[in-house]
C-alpha cells in the first residue's frame, strides 16, 4: 500500500521533494531576529531517486503583496561565511550520494569546461 502512495506522491514535485527524508542537514544559524533562523538540508525524493539541497528558514520578517510574500533575513559577516560553508557542505554531500560521475561533471561546468 505504501508503495502505491508513495507513487502518487512522486507524481507531484512538490509533494515528491517536500514529503522525501532528510538525509543530511547542517545546524540551524541564527538571524537577526531571536526567532529566525536559515539551515541547509539535502533531502530524498520521496521515490528515492533523486536527492535535492534545500533550504529551510524562519524569516525575520516578510513583506509584499498579499499572498506573495517576500522574505527577509539578516545575519553578521560570521554567519555569513557558514551559511556558504554549510551550503557546499550540502553540495558535496548530494554528490557523495549520487556518485562521483555527477560531481565530476558538476565540477567541470563550474569551471566552464
Amino acid at each position: 500500500m505504501w508503495a502505491s502512495v508513495k507513487k502518487i506522491l512522486a507524481r507531484s514535485k512538490l509533494l515528491n521533494q517536500a514529503l522525501g527524508d532528510v538525509v543530511f542537514e547542517t545546524p540551524e544559524i541564527k538571524g537577526g531576529y531571536p526567532r529566525s533562523f536559515l539551515q541547509w538540508r539535502v533531502k530524498k525524493s520521496v521515490e528515492g531517486g533523486q536527492y535535492f539541497v534545500a533550504l529551510r528558514m524562519r524569516p525575520d520578517a516578510y513583506a509584499g503583496p498579499e499572498g506573495e510574500p517576500t522574505n527577509y533575513m539578516s545575519f553578521d559577516i560570521e554567519a555569513a561565511y557558514r551559511l556558504r560553508s554549510d551550503l557546499d557542505l550540502c553540495i558535496r554531500e548530494y554528490h557523495r550520494l549520487v556518485g562521483d560521475a555527477s560531481a565530476r561533471n558538476a565540477q567541470g561546468r563550474a569551471r566552464g569546461e
